[in-house]
């Protein structure tokens, strides 16, 4: 059941550049980040209720253990989706596909210089072989002008919040034994939604959404969008227990094949050389850089 819910997992996030596509038009990345926070926290409370599951009776002493972590994965999960939710305004929707190798990498020389454990020259290439992979894609034969110019830029947006979303999971295992996953997601997700709402507070009472009417697609997409982002993260947490650890980024990362066919399926955003090509070698570094993690531990 372990590799069932991972693939789940790496399918619904799969469509997460579909979602922002079809929201883009009507709503800014900082609405967009909001609405994936706040319904996400309703799927998570719709979930709680149907296992009929109560907060645990240390929940409120273990906030009060735990807060730096909590808030610290909060804001890191906050500004991970604000940057890939502006990378998906401007990029294409398969964009983010670039933020898996970019987690794995900083999560691989985190516990480096955080851990203090070994970096080995196959580990070097393998991270060589993921910022290729990333370049390349970036690229996408452009004139360098250009690349340096846009497509640069947007690759960094998403390598950024690869970044972020690295310090996430870190903050998740760091409660991960003392809270239930479901009210650690909440309690996240909670925080991340009081300062994504902040900003939009002034821009919302000045009238910024007055008269939008959304299509039933843009909707559509704001509910699922929320839906993937909790659901999404609980089964990936339920999936870690059952399956071995180096096997979790790998299985996730086959969201990268589900995303580029879900852009030239619904946007007929071309598929090029050098986007397959990068794909594999990146692919390639991430899978390798995870087995060799394995063998470590």
């Amino acid at each position: 059941m372990g590799y069932l819910y991972l693939l789940c997992v790496a399918v619904m996030f799969s469509f997460g550049g579909t979602c922002a596509k079809l929201i883009n038009p009507w709503f800014s990345p900082e609405y967009i980040t909001f609405f994936r926070f706040f319904i996400g926290i309703l799927f998570l409370l719709l979930l709680k209720l149907m296992k009929r599951q109560k907060f645990r009776p240390d929940f409120h002493a273990m906030l009060k253990l735990l807060p730096g972590w909590l808030f610290f994965g909060a804001i890191c999960k906050w500004l991970a989706y604000l940057t890939e939710n502006y990378g998906f305004a401007y990029g294409p929707s398969y964009g983010n596909i670039v933020i898996q190798p970019a987690q794995a990498v900083f999560i691989t020389l985190a516990s480096v210089f955080v851990f203090h454990e070994k970096l080995s020259y196959k580990k070097v290439l393998c991270i060589i072989m993921c910022t290729a992979g990333v370049l390349c894609i970036s690229w996408n034969g452009r004139s360098l002008n250009e690349f340096f110019q846009k497509s640069i830029f947007l690759t960094l947006l998403f390598v950024v919040s690869g970044i972020f979303g690295g310090c996430h999971v870190l903050a998740q295992k760091m409660v991960a034994d003392k809270m239930d996953i479901i009210d650690s997601n909440l309690t996240m997700f909670s925080i991340s939604a009081l300062f994504a709402v902040c900003p939009l507070i002034p821009e919302t009472v000045g009238g910024a959404i007055t008269g939008i009417r959304p299509d039933f697609s843009c909707i559509l997409a704001i509910l699922a969008f929320g839906f993937i982002t909790g659901i999404g993260f609980y089964l990936n947490a339920k999936a870690i227990p059952l399956v071995p650890l180096y096997m979790v980024p790998i299985i996730q990362s086959t969201m990268v094949i589900f995303a580029i066919l879900w852009g030239a399926l619904f946007f007929h955003e071309k598929i090029t050389g050098y986007i397959i090509g990068g794909t594999i070698v990146f692919l390639a570094g991430l899978i390798f850089l995870q087995l060799l993690n394995a063998a470590d531990t």
